[in-house]
């Protein structure tokens, strides 16, 4: 069974290979060709356009910032090649936005998209219908497609985490030990996924947690299998952890080596995030704000955090129950000595932040968990639709993003509704608008059920993809919870939630129909009649 999975990861039918990406492509093309590139707000803008070691300060993850400057280069220079000038740049040391640039940014996510889903699904099964099946399910959504078509790091993460959830999948496929080449590949993609976006490192859990439950599985299972049999699952989890061990290493250390000879110090800004999840201050009643203030300053560590705490208590005074952070970081930063000491403000943050979470105060799990309630009850399109409306930041911040005037997503008659009509105008956008995460969940469940009965009729021993099934399912899901902890509600976090959901559905899926065909194949051999 496992030999047969690992052949199909690289079939060679090269029509049915086509066939297969012409479907996956398909909504690329479409959507290339009807709408025009989409931008996560300001974020994305620092990523293109600020130098690398700025934006990694800043607390943007490095990866996108580096590699999306490669498409960029390349798009001015080809117009320049065309005789066509492009606009000047913003930063003299960073290439200009142009719409070549852009496009090829986009086009290359697009087809990073579709070639790291293809090799996913053909590592789930070798049955060509089965592929077409899964991929036009794929097709049908939507939300990796608008995510690849918006410039900003999620996308890149998007893509990393499937090419790492394919490998993940080879490594707990294979019937033989690992080689250290199996496990050097998977640390590169691991290390490049915590680089691209910092929730991404609940993935460190992925393959520790499938070698675990596995293990369990086989133990429960009891006679069934020798102790020796349960021995290599521990044995790989605890490489595992090593892995994701020395991956957070050196993510550090990549980011402070990048910037040894500069004076920006990358670090974390934990604290600047969690301003965000401090939102539910403004639900609760003066009085119930007013306590929980006081509590959790006479629990802060330092000095500077109580004063972090009791400004926050003054700004909310003075605004009402919508507070933003600039008013408290310009009073925060000034009693800090001024903008050289952002890195002293940013440690007090994180300071204040921790001593919010643990213990954790009641009113903040309520908020999470109200949060956590809404992102199981939305459908995915509603991630798509964060997009467009991310998009039309601009039109309210010109000055703050002059670099875009130039691009075909802002310039002429585009305005914000007319951006938001493209979301609202194609039917497309909205087929998976019934399907809450609720009934995702339940598909699940349905699918993992039926996955195990079929596999005990079929006495195959599939615990060890039982358990990465459940892998995916619990590290998107850790992901959300974790964000709805750090941050207020978006609909963006609970992108990992999807896809990896899609892809523990498509491997239960994908491999039951593997075990019904053997089976009949081997009941076809039973009886077949002497010549």
């Amino acid at each position: 069974m496992q030999r047969r999975m690992l052949r199909g990861v690289f079939p060679f039918n090269p029509i049915r290979n086509c066939l297969l990406l012409l479907c996956l492509l398909a909504p690329s093309v479409w959507m290339i060709a009807t709408i025009p590139p989409l931008w996560r707000d300001a974020d994305a803008y620092t990523q293109l356009t600020q130098p690398p070691l700025v934006s990694v300060f800043w607390n943007h993850s490095p990866a996108y910032c580096y590699l999306a400057k490669v498409p960029l280069y390349l798009g001015e220079q080809l117009e320049r090649w065309q005789h066509n000038e492009p606009p000047p740049r913003l930063i003299s040391s960073q290439p200009a936005l142009t719409d070549t640039g852009v496009q090829i940014l986009i086009v290359t996510q697009h087809l990073a998209l579709g070639l790291a889903v293809f090799l996913f699904i053909t590592a789930v099964t070798s049955l060509f219908w089965v592929r077409l099946a899964l991929c036009l399910a794929w097709a049908s959504n939507a939300v990796p497609y608008t995510f690849a078509h918006c410039v900003g790091s999620e996308t890149l993460g998007l893509i990393l985490a499937l090419l790492l959830a394919w490998h993940a999948l080879r490594l707990v496929q294979s019937e033989n030990e690992p080689s250290w080449k199996d496990w050097y590949w998977f640390a590169v993609i691991l290390l490049l996924c915590i680089l691209s976006r910092d929730l991404n490192l609940a993935l460190l859990a992925l393959l520790p947690l499938t070698f675990l439950i596995s293990w369990l599985l086989k133990g429960i299972a009891g006679q069934k299998y020798p102790r020796a049999g349960r021995a290599p699952y521990l044995r790989h989890a605890i490489t595992a952890v090593a892995i994701g061990l020395t991956c957070i290493f050196l993510e550090d250390s990549i980011e402070q080596n990048l910037a040894r000879k500069t004076r920006l110090h990358p670090h974390s800004r934990i604290g600047f995030t969690f301003f965000w999840r401090l939102h539910f201050l403004g639900e609760l009643s003066a009085e119930s704000r007013t306590a929980v203030l006081q509590k959790v300053k006479a629990r802060a560590p330092t000095e500077r955090v109580r004063y972090l705490i009791t400004l926050l208590e003054q700004i909310y005074a003075e605004h009402g129950n919508v507070v933003t952070p600039g008013p408290f970081m310009n009073r925060a930063i000034d009693y800090f000595g001024g903008s050289f000491h952002w890195e002293d403000l940013d440690r007090a943050l994180n300071q204040m932040a921790f001593t919010f979470l643990w213990p954790p105060l009641p009113e903040l799990l309520n908020a999470a968990r109200e949060d956590f309630k809404q992102g199981m009850k939305n459908p995915s399109p509603v991630l798509s639709e964060e997009l467009f409306l991310s998009t039309t930041v601009y039109f309210t911040d010109r000055n703050g993003m002059s670099a875009l005037a130039n691009l075909v997503t802002f310039r002429g008659d585009m305005s914000a509704d007319k951006v938001l009509d493209l979301y609202s105008g194609h039917p497309y956008f909205h087929l998976w608008k019934g399907v809450s995460y609720l009934h995702a969940l339940a598909l699940w469940f349905v699918s993992l059920l039926l996955f195990v009965v079929i596999a005990k009729r079929t006495r195959e021993n599939v615990s060890h993809l039982i358990g990465y099934g459940i892998a995916l399912l619990s590290v998107g899901l850790m992901q959300f919870v974790v964000s709805c902890l750090v941050h207020d509600y978006a609909e963006r976090f609970s992108l990992a939630m999807w896809q990896l959901w899609m892809l523990s559905v498509f491997l239960f899926l994908g491999t039951m129909f593997e075990l019904l065909t053997e089976k009949e194949k081997s009941a076809g051999q039973l009886f077949r009649p002497e010549p």
